[in-house]
């Protein structure tokens, strides 16, 4: 039986990419991080194979507060308090595990049948 809280993130799945890439480069972060450090973090993460492009990140940044998934925070002690700085929430981590969760069922089916490569 799933409980209450359960059945909200499950609502959530799945996840947009770009919500997704925007949890993956906050996770495990307890600091605040503005847009562009934001960008930085995931190219990094991804070798450079894959991009957040500013569009996409702000409208996204906007949704994921609205969500409850980030919140806006106050500059870090140093940081141009110009820009807007952002942390991951509980409930931002509890959905991008439950996202995390349901790739990787997903993978294991594919994996079940043939169908992964190795990775290079």
């Amino acid at each position: 039986m799933t409980s209450p809280a359960q059945n909200d993130l499950a609502e959530l799945l799945p996840l947009s990419p770009p919500v997704y890439h925007v949890l993956l480069a906050l996770g495990d972060r307890d600091r605040a991080m503005h847009g562009y450090a934001i960008m930085q973090s995931f190219e990094e993460l991804t070798g450079g194979r894959e991009q957040l492009l500013p569009g996409t990140l702000y409208a996204t940044l906007r949704r994921m507060v609205e969500a409850g998934l980030l919140a806006e925070t106050d500059a870090p002690e140093g940081a141009d308090a110009r820009r807007r700085y952002y942390r991951v929430t509980e409930r931002g981590r509890a959905v991008a595990a439950a996202e995390s969760a349901r790739m990787r069922r997903l993978l294991e089916l594919a994996a079940a049948r043939d169908l992964v490569e190795e990775a290079p």
